[in-house]
């Protein structure tokens, strides 16, 4: 399999053993499932441990369900967010990151080194972007922590001398191998978009405000977090966008972007808590509608509100006093007018499916909007603060264990169609065939769990199989060879599920004799010995794999198994 041809980045990480180990023991989908919740869970527990140790006793609750429901996105936003609600080695190395700070605010040095250890094996990369926030900290307390600085000189030398991987500090990528890293446009920040610079600049300004209007540990905080994130977006920009090197492109040093956005998602909910407090509605309204521009689809307009939010309090305070009122009722209109654009947005892809929840799950779409996701819980914690003891026995009797239950049921949010795949594990005869060991299987739709988990049979291709590029350049350059052979098939296949085809259109279409030739061809190395795909071709297919919702009986999909070797005979002769 491509993934595992040249060693890939699992080769850095104890998580494919620890499932490796699991999946001797139980199903797939329980593994995954489960192992999602219990990486979550531990991940609020880890950041309630941290905060605990940072904020005053209110303050703390605030920040804390503002790290888990604010969003949670960071570095190239499209890709990549803390705490995912998936099972990987990332989020369970974020946790470890998180109980790390903890035990070293509680100065319990030796156990939060060994706990910050064990974020590295499972995920180094998250650790050194959380490491790069660390150090900052350290220095503050102990300005001989700038030692470490002199660790640089052994790794130089061992880069100098030639040893791997060490020697990637030092070596450039190829023209080719470049070229080719650049279609992972995570790698390299000059190829970021406009949303993904717009949470850091916002993520700059909420900490360096929060330093100076909290102050004290967590102040301290997030200073090291801005100095932690100009280090490794800087080091980043200068060594992998100008200097093409190795190591550091595989190293991804803007990564500590994510706990410097922890760190800003924890400081707007208490700087919320600290406006209210001290009744500043303006500036926690204002500070609410900068954030929500600032995640939004609009460009730097929010930084004519956010310039309002710094400056406010320096207004005369007869000024404030006289358009306060007017402010309010503006503030107040245009984050309901925003909830309105999101929620007119989200109802259209609802009408698209049909207004059913099991293909589009407005409930949870909605309750994205930041200011509802945080609105919601916070007002359930004041009200609960402010009830009696009776009260409180009939809100935990009728409202939060009844919400539980509801919770508790439809938690498995997998659609139906991905959740009878994996039902299907272990079950490589579904299209009823003996499909060879080591046959090389392309499934398009792209499917790394059907291939893997189902016919458990390598993958040809697939865009998620060159995750591991930017570690080794054979990764790269045998995915650039595969791709260009199917290329042009994935592109037709494409075309016939465009949903602007009509049902005729689509019963007609079908990948060109070419194409199915040129992807098939045994020439230049290795090709696909069978391809599903979820359309007919005019060649007989060995078998096909029909997908239906238990619950409805709904026709969820049709695949096609075909022989590469008979499709490329076959096309050759048959009419398009």
């Amino acid at each position: 399999d491509l993934f595992f041809l040249h060693g890939s980045q699992a080769s850095y990480t104890i998580m494919p053993w620890l499932l490796g180990k699991g999946l001797e023991m139980f199903s797939p989908p329980a593994i995954f499932m489960w192992g999602t919740l219990a990486s979550m869970l531990g991940f609020a527990a880890a950041s309630w441990f941290c905060l605990c140790a940072m904020l005053p006793e209110r303050q703390r609750y605030w920040a804390w369900l503002g790290a888990l429901c604010l969003p949670s996105i960071y570095g190239t936003v499209r890709i990549f967010s803390y705490n995912e609600p998936f099972l990987t080695s990332r989020p369970i190395a974020e946790t470890f990151c998180l109980a790390a700070l903890g035990l070293m605010l509680r100065q319990r040095w030796l156990l939060g080194v060994a706990t910050l250890a064990c974020a590295a094996l499972f995920h180094p990369l998250q650790t050194i972007g959380a490491a790069l926030v660390i150090w900052p900290w350290l220095v503050m307390q102990d300005r001989r922590w700038l030692r470490a600085i002199w660790l640089a000189l052994p790794l130089l030398l061992l880069a100098i001398s030639g040893i791997e991987p060490f020697v990637g500090l030092v070596r450039r990528t190829d023209p080719l191998w470049y070229a080719e890293m650049r279609n992972s446009p995570q790698i390299f920040m000059t190829l970021w978009a406009t949303n993904d610079f717009k949470v850091i600049a916002f993520d700059l300004l909420v900490l360096l405000q929060a330093r100076r209007v909290l102050g004290g540990q967590f102040g301290t905080w997030c200073l090291a977090a801005v100095v932690g994130m100009v280090i490794g977006m800087g080091a980043s920009l200068l060594l992998v966008d100008g200097l093409h090197l190795v190591l550091p492109s595989g190293l991804q040093l803007w990564r500590s972007h994510w706990l410097a956005h922890w760190f800003s998602v924890a400081a707007i909910a208490a700087l919320l808590f600290h406006h209210l407090r001290t009744a500043q509605l303006i500036s926690a309204l204002l500070l609410t509608l900068t954030a929500l521009l600032a995640w939004g689809e609009t460009a730097w307009g929010w930084l004519a509100l956010a310039t309002i939010y710094l400056v406010w309090p320096s207004v005369p305070i007869e000024t404030r006093l006289r358009i306060e009122p007017l402010l309010r009722r503006l503030f107040l209109l245009a984050i309901l007018l925003l909830f309105a654009n999101h929620a007119g947005n989200e109802f259209h892809w609802f009408k698209e499916a049909n207004f059913r929840l099991d293909r589009y799950p407005i409930d949870r779409r909605l309750l994205v909007f930041p200011a509802l996701a945080l609105g919601l819980p916070l007002l359930a914690a004041v009200l609960w603060e402010r009830a009696g003891h009776t009260a409180k026995a009939l809100l935990f009797t009728l409202v939060l264990c009844p919400a539980g239950v509801v919770v508790a049921s439809i938690w498995d949010s997998r659609s139906p169609l991905q959740q009878q795949m994996e039902e299907s594990a272990y079950k490589p005869n579904v299209f009823g065939i003996d499909i060879p060991i080591g046959a090389q299987v392309f499934w398009h739709p792209e499917s790394l769990v059907s291939v893997w988990l189902v016919l458990q049979r390598p993958s040809f291709y697939s865009t998620g199989q060159l995750a591991g590029q930017m570690f080794n350049r054979r990764t790269a350059l045998e995915g650039k060879r595969r791709r260009d052979r199917i290329l042009p098939l994935i592109n037709e296949s494409t075309k016939c599920q465009d949903d602007a085809l009509t049902d005729e259109q689509k019963l007609r279409c079908h990948v060109s004799k070419e194409s199915m030739h040129f992807a098939c061809a045994k020439t230049s190395g290795l090709a696909p010995d069978f391809l599903v795909l979820p359309h007919e071709q005019p060649q007989r297919p060995l078998g096909t794999w029909t997908l239906k919702n238990p619950a409805t009986g709904e026709l969820l999909a049709t695949y096609r198994l075909y022989r590469c070797s008979e499709a490329k005979r076959d096309g050759l002769h048959a009419e398009t």
